[in-house]
């Protein structure tokens, strides 16, 4: 699908290119200017390409406007050398603003493609038909003050691409744009983030900042900040700066947006990924604690200890089991908790399964001191035992032996192999959810080590 949607753009691009050509070549056999239809065509190709990738009204509004003032400024660059090359004052246009339309439509689709994960972000914010219209005739009236200063004669052959060379040659005039723009690009962020009481005064906000941008570049540029060796007089001159100031800056300021906006969706979908694999991991350890085998074996444990008359036993199994489960509800929601208390955690549960394996278990725990007061994922050391004890053997002739241990900012969680010969196979999957927590949150996975004889499992500290 996706291909094929990339084939049917690519089909829209050349035909808005082909009545790109044929509205140049018919112009200039009439004698017309062509430059109002041209831009009517290039509009409505970025609109419709961008629609058809479902891409946001405001980045379609950036993308628009962009595409029309370079196709402006590199096809009238393109005009003299095609002409050299033709020997046709009535072909050349026509073919250079067929070759700028291709371009500007397939860089259009492909920005607009890799874009497209950024329209469900801001789940308020709808694309209207008259939000397309007004973007429309907003950028048709600005490019036709280009056409209007071109045929007054502000602007000769070229002049307007020298005047943007002059701009990009001054050092703080692009500084004055970067930064001017990325602060802008930021306000505009947190305004979308945050319902404004007054909208209409932050609107008002971004549109004179968009307008303050150019005229103090045009400044810098014009008296040749801060040296003022500027030779420059005339306000034709002035004017021409400011133009291919406004147009710099309409490019820098969409590729600071754009920029943003990539950055926001990482870390958005960085989040809804970490988010995910949590709620997979708690479901993971609820489903260690309330599953059947282990509630069946705790309440056989202690109906024997009831039978048995050991209260005090029974007493302290009660304890145990229930302060198991208070550790997962007070730490349900928290990233890590520390050390000290996970072993504390850990230690209640293991006295649990010595319960039910009187003979068949032992553990040994040397953790340093300096490492108690470190950060661990919560039941992540619980996990580990729980899955020691599903896939071995416990048995007194064949006894299970766990070591929980500290090794050069690790802790190692060790057990002879002895696996099961019936029983459903590891999935894994609890190592898996283990690994994406520590990953998501230190930045560090787990390691995992298996021999004939051994199987290993560090987790990070941190």
């Amino acid at each position: 699908m996706a291909r094929l949607r990339h084939i049917n753009n690519t089909a829209i691009v050349l035909l808005f290119a082909l009545c790109h050509f044929g509205v140049a070549i018919v112009s200039r056999m009439f004698d017309y200017y062509d430059d109002i239809p041209l831009t009517i065509l290039t509009i409505l190709m970025v609109i419709v390409v961008a629609m058809t990738n479902n891409t946001r009204v405001d980045i379609m509004a950036i993308l628009t406007m962009v595409a029309t003032l370079l196709g402006f400024v590199f096809g009238s660059w393109l005009r003299e050398p095609m002409e050299a090359l033709l020997h046709s004052e009535t072909l050349a246009p026509a073919v250079s603003t067929f070759v700028v339309t291709t371009i500007l439509g397939i860089g259009t689709d492909i920005i607009t493609i890799r874009v497209k994960r950024l329209q469900n972000q801001d789940k308020n914010f709808s694309v209207l038909p008259h939000h397309i219209i007004a973007v429309g005739f907003s950028i048709l009236f600005l490019r036709m003050g280009y056409v209007v200063m071109d045929r007054a004669g502000i602007f000769t052959e070229n002049m307007l691409l020298d005047n943007i060379l002059n701009v990009i040659d001054n050092s703080w005039a692009l500084l004055l744009l970067l930064a001017g723009n990325i602060i802008l690009t930021i306000h505009i962020s947190r305004h979308q983030k945050i319902k404004h009481k007054n909208s209409h005064t932050a609107t008002l906000v971004v549109v004179i900042s968009s307008l303050i941008i150019p005229l103090l570049t045009t400044l810098v540029v014009y008296f040749d900040v801060p040296y003022f060796n500027a030779s420059q007089t005339t306000i034709e001159e002035f004017v021409r700066v400011l133009s291919a100031s406004l147009l710099i800056d309409l490019i820098v300021i969409t590729i600071c947006y754009l920029v943003h906006m990539s950055i926001l969706s990482h870390q958005r979908l960085q989040q809804e990924r970490e988010q995910k694999h949590r709620s997979e991991y708690q479901y993971e350890r609820l489903k260690q604690q309330i599953n059947p085998h282990f509630l069946f074996n705790s309440l056989g444990i202690l109906d024997y200890l009831v039978q048995e008359q050991e209260t005090e036993r029974a007493s302290a199994f009660i304890h145990k089991l229930a302060g198991i489960y208070r550790y997962m509800l007070s730490n349900d929601q928290k990233p890590l908790v520390k050390l000290s208390e996970e072993l504390d955690f850990t230690h209640k549960y293991i006295d649990l399964l010595k319960e039910r394996f009187t003979e068949g278990m032992l553990y040994k725990i040397d953790i340093s001191d300096s490492a108690l007061d470190k950060d661990v994922v919560p039941c992540a050391l619980q996990l580990l035992v729980e899955n020691a004890t599903k896939h071995n053997i416990v048995s007194a002739e064949s006894p299970l032996v766990i070591e929980i241990t500290t090794q050069s900012g690790w802790i190692v969680v060790k057990n002879n192999l002895q696996l099961r010969t019936h029983g459903q196979p590891s999935t894994h999957l609890g190592l898996e959810n283990i690994h994406r927590q520590y990953l998501d949150i230190t930045g560090h996975g787990i390691v995992v080590e298996k021999s004939s004889t051994e199987f290993i499992v560090k987790l990070p500290i941190k």
